[in-house]
């Protein structure tokens, strides 16, 4: 038996994600961040277009995974292992009342949690079975599958984030473990 359900976490359908990501080019944030690029990148600016709205997605899942600073804190309690580099969003024709957020880029090293009676098409899990022994004293796991970034939350994490309502994202349980 597992010690705590686990859940992977995924795109809303209704995030609205961030226009005009002009500084996000796939060369310089990949989908999968390995230990080389992160440690390539430097904390930095990139572009976006202000739409107007006031509130912002808190996880953004495209060019690569990322969350708002305000979560920045909370995951490094979650899981101390984990690192980041900060992006700056800065709107591209620099209006006056612009907000200018901040993501955070997050580093954590792979974990081999899926297992091969996993269900993947095409690189992407369609369902997951999880190792047990790879998720033992951990809160918070980091996996690849060839087209796929998975990021998995104990029960506790999970938690943690949805008291602070975010926007953008959502949690489905994972269902099987070996």
């Amino acid at each position: 038996m597992v010690d705590t359900e686990w859940f992977r976490i995924y795109k809303d359908r209704a995030a609205l994600g961030i226009n005009g990501k002009k500084g996000f080019q796939r060369t310089d944030f990949p989908y999968f961040i390995d230990r080389e690029t992160f440690d390539s990148l430097e904390s930095c600016a990139a572009f976006y277009e202000y739409s107007g709205r006031k509130d912002f997605d808190d996880f953004i899942f495209e060019p690569t995974f990322m969350l708002s600073e305000r979560y920045e804190e909370l995951f490094k309690l979650l899981e101390p292992d984990i690192e980041f580099e900060s992006i700056n969003l800065i709107d591209e024709k620099k209006k006056e009342k612009a907000p200018a957020p901040v993501y955070m880029l997050p580093f954590l090293p792979c974990t081999e949690a899926v297992h091969n009676n996993s269900k993947i098409v095409q690189g992407k899990a369609e369902s997951l079975v999880l190792i047990r022994e790879a998720l033992a004293g951990k809160r918070i796991v980091h996996c690849h599958l060839p087209a796929d970034d998975i990021w998995l939350f104990s029960l506790e994490a999970a938690e943690c984030i949805l008291r602070r309502g975010p926007i953008g994202i959502g949690f489905k349980k994972v269902v099987e473990y070996v």
